[in-house]
């Protein structure tokens, strides 16, 4: 259960729920929202790689 809520997977969730809200606000026209919402979903996504990178990294050493 636990591993269900690690940073990983949390990175993921936050970048599909802002993604949604970023499509909303830029279907409804508020065009500047959206784009910082995608913004941040993409940097989600971003975290989300280097977590795997690092965690790859970690696992070689051992």
């Amino acid at each position: 259960m636990m591993s269900l809520f690690n940073s990983k997977t949390v990175d993921i969730v936050f970048a599909v729920l802002l993604s949604y809200f970023a499509w909303n606000r830029y279907a409804d026209g508020h065009t500047g929202v959206g784009i910082l919402l995608a913004v941040v979903a993409l940097l989600n996504i971003v975290a989300f790689i280097a977590k795997l990178r690092i965690e790859k990294k970690v696992n070689q050493n051992k």
